[in-house]
């Protein structure tokens, strides 16, 4: 915020800051007003500064307004924030959202970000921008991407520090030892107990030459119990916070940083035009630096701590270190890290002068209309892209039931599926309610899951538009538009041969062990991540085989999950619905030939355990998904013979209809037997 109220001050501007609190001097040319505020908790004590922030602005006329909390009404936010609702639903629980702290935040976020809103917003991360699109449909054109926030002077003069070496023999670190640093304030945010399991982890010899520094403010007790139970309390040093950071990270070897969240992780970029290779999880939002720069390792999206072990193992043997140290500091070379705030003022000099512009924008959707369109899709319609247009677009049908219609067309030279919902009526939710299921009333479950599973690193479909007009549960209008998936054969179909030409030679059994662990990996990683498919059917698997020249699987191929309109995400799936979506794979696949040793193997991959374990301690849990499939098997069978049986009677009705009536018609009993015989 200083360093944008400077640049604003060096042009010339008058710059006015609303705050609670100030330390430090006041830059000269920088007006700072004091806003007194109270309250016993975090949402109390905001209501009341914003509250009293409103009253201020009224008082005075400003050309424009940036906030750097989510306020409603704002021209620009600066998004250094993640976004409150999105992190909520997958860690709190459903009756945390009736919560006042919940109410509060919720709705000052959406003032910011609902596709209603008139506020510009300033974002540090894409992948943060994405998360707020998802909930809130924000339109791209109100997005600027800001780059990186590095302070050229802090920076720039690595040159000027003591030599690596002297910085070392301060700190009491030998020359042959390992200095791990883990830096940023909220060690349970920034995932300290994470990297003290990894230490951990590390071979006694690697270890006892290895210790980790902690540099930040935060409660350590819960942390230092954590290192004693592990074992490591003499390796890692809690140095509380510091200003000598780029002294630190000259002299380290490596920035550990497993976070949980960051929605942009400034300290890893820090590290890297410092020449200190890095170990971060992919959710921050600096991450891609490390890749770009080529100066350490990002872990995949899906947490491992097993993963993590393994890479801080092989990071501190690594023979790249020297390499990545290079790399990182060629890459600090780049001036385009150190311009953030020019583009921050270049944007709000910009809205300034379209002010009268945007705030009278004429293309604004009304309140109970959210309309989201990929631009490549927004092209191929031609303006045909209103929400009444999307809901009428014409093309081959797919499925039809109550409420639902899938059908495909072609827009440019692309295929798409559109599944629209126009809603089931009341006695369908209290139907559903009655039998303690969440009905499903739109495409928002859809639109969720699809983001879910690709945030987890699962094959699945491509959103290209979303859409809903109406507040009415029951009678609430939406769709979800998908890109056409490069294959349309179904697991069910591809495996349906097995019982009668099972797999014999080395390909075969090849493509047979891969879709195995493709089907195993995804059903495990949804539900160790608090989701459940509801439909988890092989028909909702569909396969894009391709193989090498010597006949192994390609890492082309693909197992995409579809049908996700009736998915569930929570913080943790509970074993009803684990149970569920194991037992309807199972029942799936009871005549596609898999042998005992298939459903062994199934176990043990699911589990990630042995089988003598599985057998003895977790057998209630695979008897109820056995008795489960077994019980769907038999009510499909018994469906299947009703249904046969009304088609003989119906054939029986028109061939009497069919006979003149010279001929004596056989009874109805006659008949049956006949056709029976």
């Amino acid at each position: 915020m200083l360093r944008i109220a400077n640049e604003c001050i060096q042009r010339g501007h008058k710059a006015t800051v609303f705050t609670g609190s100030w330390e430090g001097d006041v830059p000269d040319g920088l007006e700072v007003i004091i806003i007194k505020h109270f309250g016993l908790t975090n949402h109390t004590r905001a209501h009341s500064f914003h509250r009293k922030l409103r009253k201020q602005l009224d008082d005075h006329s400003f050309d424009v307004v940036v906030g750097f909390n989510k306020i409603p009404e704002l021209d620009i936010y600066y998004c250094g924030d993640y976004c409150y609702v999105g992190r909520s639903f997958l860690r709190h629980s459903w009756f945390y959202r009736f919560t006042p702290r919940f109410l509060y935040f919720s709705n000052f976020e959406r003032g910011v970000f609902n596709a209603s809103s008139k506020t510009n917003i300033l974002s540090l991360s894409d992948r943060e921008k994405l998360i707020y699109q998802q909930y809130y449909l924000t339109q791209d054109s109100r997005f600027l991407c800001l780059p990186p926030t590095l302070e050229k002077a802090r920076w720039a003069h690595l040159d000027k520090l003591p030599n690596r070496e002297s910085l070392r023999t301060s700190l009491g670190i030998k020359e042959d030892e390992n200095l791990v640093l883990l830096i940023g304030s909220g060690f349970q945010t920034k995932g300290l107990d994470r990297a003290i399991v990894a230490l951990a982890a590390l071979p006694t010899e690697l270890l006892l030459k290895t210790k980790l520094f902690v540099v930040g403010q935060d409660k350590i007790d819960t942390f230092q119990r954590i290192a004693k139970r592990y074992g490591v309390s003499d390796q890692i040093h809690f140095l509380g916070g510091r200003k000598d950071v780029p002294a630190l990270m000259k002299a380290g070897d490596m920035l550990l940083h497993p976070a949980y969240a960051e929605t942009t992780g400034g300290v890893l970029l820090e590290a890297i035009v410092s020449g200190l290779p890095v170990l971060a999880t992919p959710v921050c939002g600096y991450a891609p630096h490390i890749k770009t720069a080529e100066a350490g390792h990002v872990l995949r999206k899906r947490f491992s701590q097993e993963e993590l072990n393994t890479k801080l193992h092989e990071m501190l043997l690594s023979q790249e270190k020297e390499t990545w140290r290079q790399n990182g500091l060629s890459y600090g070379q780049n001036p385009g890290l150190y311009v953030m705030p020019q583009r921050a003022v270049d944007f709000i000099e910009q809205t300034c002068a379209q002010r009268s512009l945007y705030l009278n924008r004429t293309d604004e959707k009304s309140t109970d209309e959210q309309l989201y369109i990929t631009n490549e899709l927004r092209q191929a319609l031609r303006g045909e892209d209103s929400f009444y247009q999307m809901m009428n677009i014409g093309g081959k049908v797919y499925r039809e039931a109550l409420g639902r219609r899938t059908l495909r067309f072609t827009r440019g030279e692309k295929d798409y599926f559109l599944k629209m919902h126009t809603g089931v009526g009341w006695g369908e939710i209290f139907k559903n309610i009655i039998y303690l299921r969440a009905p499903v009333v739109g495409a928002l479950n859809e639109w969720h899951g699809v983001h879910r599973l690709k945030d987890l690193e699962i094959d699945t479909m491509t959103v290209s538009a979303y859409g809903i007009r109406g507040r009415n549960p029951a009678t609430k209008h939406s769709f979800i538009v998908t890109e056409a998936l490069p294959t349309e054969t179904s697991l069910e179909d591809f495996c349906g041969e097995w019982s009668n030409n099972p797999p014999t030679t080395l390909k075969e059994i090849r493509l047979k062990r891969w879709i195995l662990n493709k089907v195993v990996e995804t059903a495990r990683v949804i539900h160790e991540n608090g989701a459940n498919h509801r439909d988890f059917y092989l028909c909702h698997f569909l396969l894009d085989a391709h193989f090498e020249e010597d006949n192994h699987v390609s890492q082309e191929s693909k197992l995409y999950l579809i049908d996700l309109h009736r998915i569930q995400m929570r913080r943790k799936t509970p074993e009803r619905w684990a149970v569920k979506d194991i037992a309807g794979l199972y029942y799936s696949s009871k005549e596609i030939g898999l042998t005992q040793r298939d459903l062994y193997r199934f176990m043990k991959l699911y589990r990630g355990k042995s089988l003598r374990e599985i057998l003895r301690t977790e057998m209630p849990f695979w008897r109820k998904v056995v008795s489960r499939g077994n019980k769907l098997y038999e009510s499909e069978k018994r469906k299947a013979r009703v249904k046969e049986s009304l088609q003989r009677q119906r054939a029986q009705e028109r061939l009497q209809e069919s006979l003149p009536d010279d001929v004596v018609k056989p009874s109805k009993t006659s008949m049956r037997n006949h056709l029976g015989k």
